[in-house]
């Protein structure tokens, strides 16, 4: 179902929300955030999201759909809406390294800003039945016996709500992980940390369709032309070059130092940034909460492959809090682990061995002179990461 945009979306006020048990509130609309709050109302759960931003916002990154990541919104029939949205067909990428460079055929995938998608998979949950809460922070406030308490904030309201189960999705920066009895935050001190800026200004060179990576000694760079004809630009950078240059001059310097096609203006962008790319949640779940997306656990980005985890994640937590909802067990925690690790764990595990080759600039350098000759020899790893998964939500009536 395609929905007309609308200014103001909200479907509830912050007393209405405080008077029932809710069965599930998601918090954070972001990819996995709206799919999850999608899915478990359309099993029939009674769910609220709620984010602190208004939308459609921009977000750093994410804008590379893969196959895997289009094959799941099929999955979940979702694929009315990526055609609506324009997106470009994507067919390939472009991996530069010093002097040298390579192309490497993918699977066809689809370039989507994040502005465009997340706007709409929210306007999918609330269509299924869920209610919608913007510009409002979450903080949990206490588990009881048989609940969860958030406490809502927008600027002076506040307001307490109470639900059987909570799904935290607010990201690499979400307070949830922090706020849960017995879960930690672990960051990696020697992360990168990620940016993104969009251009209009596109290289005459610039071939759509197509990713351009490069990678230099100061981080990587990953450019590519969505749906309303901008370039996006986002980079995993060191933090010690991006102090002391700053987001666009460090993005300059590794660009100027690769063959493909320029960005003459990255220094005049508006640069948005993230915290440190690799962090963890653990447990990733708690007592009638679940963590997901980035608010579960994050490596730096490659191509691609953290949207089509968060697609997956978002629909396969959504059938555990439904049950959780329904039924709650204390083994529920452990099971969603389990699940996610099964779901996630092996593609995490490959990329998180990809990009720290990546830190490697001569050994980087080798490996593109080598695929730039014998591009076939990607071939098993980039069919592996695009396999598509069985829809983790069940199969469609």
């Amino acid at each position: 179902m395609i929905h007309p945009e609308s200014k103001d979306r909200e479907t509830i006020s912050f007393g209405d929300a405080s008077r029932d048990i809710w069965d599930i509130v998601v918090v954070g609309a972001g990819v996995s955030g709206s799919i999850a709050a999608r899915e478990a109302a359309r099993l029939g759960s009674k769910v609220l999201l709620v984010e602190k931003a208004t939308l459609p916002r921009r977000k750093v990154c994410g804008c590379f759909l893969n196959a895997n990541a289009v094959a799941s919104l099929a999955q979940l029939d979702l694929t009315p809406l990526l055609v609506a949205s324009g997106a470009p067909a994507v067919r390939g990428v472009f991996v530069a390294a010093g002097r040298h460079q390579a192309y490497l055929p993918l699977p066809t995938g689809a370039a989507l800003s994040r502005y465009w998608l997340d706007e709409h998979l929210s306007l999918e949950a609330m269509a299924a039945g869920a209610s919608l809460l913007l510009r409002t922070e979450a903080h949990l406030a206490g588990v009881d016996s048989d609940c969860c308490r958030l406490r809502l904030t927008r600027g002076d309201e506040e307001a307490e709500i109470r639900s059987r189960i909570v799904v935290a999705a607010d990201g690499l920066a979400g307070r949830l992980a922090r706020e849960t009895k017995g879960c930690q935050q672990f960051i990696n001190p020697h992360s990168r940390v990620g940016v993104s800026a969009a251009t209009s200004l596109v290289p005459e060179a610039y071939q759509p369709g197509t990713i351009q990576m490069v990678v230099g000694r100061e981080g990587y760079i990953g450019s590519l032309q969505v749906e309303d004809g901008r370039v996006e630009i986002a980079a995993a950078l060191d933090p010690v070059a991006m102090k002391r240059f700053g987001p666009g001059e460090t993005v300059r310097r590794i660009l100027h130092q690769s063959p493909l096609p320029r960005f003459e203006d990255v220094g005049e962008l508006t640069w948005q940034g993230t915290m440190p790319l690799s962090c963890r949640t653990s447990p990733p779940a708690g007592e009638r909460i679940f963590f997901v997306g980035d608010a579960a656990g994050y490596i730096e980005p490659f191509t691609g492959e953290g949207m089509a985890w968060a697609i997956a994640s978002g629909a396969a937590v959504a059938v555990t809090a439904h049950e959780a909802a329904r039924h709650y067990t204390p083994d529920l925690p452990r099971r969603w682990i389990a699940k996610r690790e099964h779901l996630l764990r092996g593609r995490m595990r490959l990329c998180r061995l990809v990009t720290q080759s990546l830190r490697h600039q001569r050994l980087t350098e080798l490996n593109v002179a080598l695929l730039g000759r014998l591009p076939f020899l990607a071939a098993p790893v980039i069919r592996w990461l695009n396999r598509p998964r069985p829809n983790p939500s069940g199969p469609r009536r």
